[in-house]
């Protein structure tokens, strides 16, 4: 395990290649986001990802896991259901602390099919972009609470150290059904002022 100080406002060439040799030789990385710490593993690879979920000791099919997208335009690659009204709402909410439900699209591989759903990101963190853009891939991800960090840290290829960050929590908005159906699970970091015309889309279809 090597572990880099990535404290500055450039994140550090080599920490970030680094990162990017674990994740494409199956590993897996500790690295800050906007809103926490998180365990990353590249998309495409069942052994890691079945490593990060031994890690955390949950089943994939009980927990929801997240990826890191590099735009908000490679959504269409990944997700199913993605009309125009609906990407006109995650361009409003991304880049952001918003997490979104959708349905996995066929870019998604059969590792990731556990569940119906699943959770979508994109964010201008530093650190987060500078290895999208590295991988060309997007990342799976699962934040890390503040006090468990250094049990993580032990367990993982490479760690991109930002110092305390605390623990913030996404807001996460389920539109797996449909914008018709959006549903606000949890209200988090992400205001949620920007949804309000869409809601009111959203009560009158339910309404009908």
């Amino acid at each position: 395990m090597a572990r880099w100080d990535v404290s500055g406002a450039v994140p550090h060439k080599r920490a970030i290649q680094r990162a990017v040799r674990a994740l494409k030789q199956n590993g897996l990385v500790l690295y800050p986001t906007d809103t926490s710490y998180a365990i990353g593993c590249v998309l495409s690879s069942k052994s890691a990802f079945e490593r990060l979920c031994q890690l955390r000791g949950v089943r994939p099919e009980k927990s929801l896991f997240s990826a890191f997208l590099p735009t908000v335009g490679a959504i269409g690659q990944y997700a199913l259901g993605v009309d125009t009204p609906t990407y006109r709402l995650l361009k409003r909410l991304w880049p952001g602390p918003y997490t979104i439900i959708l349905r996995p699209g066929p870019a998604i591989p059969r590792h990731l099919w556990h569940r119906r759903t699943m959770g979508f990101r994109v964010t201008t963190h530093p650190i987060v972009q500078a290895i999208l853009n590295e991988l060309q891939e997007p990342i799976i991800t699962a934040s890390v609470p503040e006090q468990q960090r250094e049990t993580y840290t032990s367990q993982v290829e490479e760690v991109l150290d930002m110092g305390e960050l605390g623990l913030q929590q996404t807001t996460v908005i389920d539109l797996s059904e449909g914008l018709e159906r959006m549903r606000v699970l949890r209200i988090g970091a992400g205001p949620v002022g920007e949804l309000a015309p869409f809601l009111s889309l959203s009560q009158a279809f339910q309404e009908a």
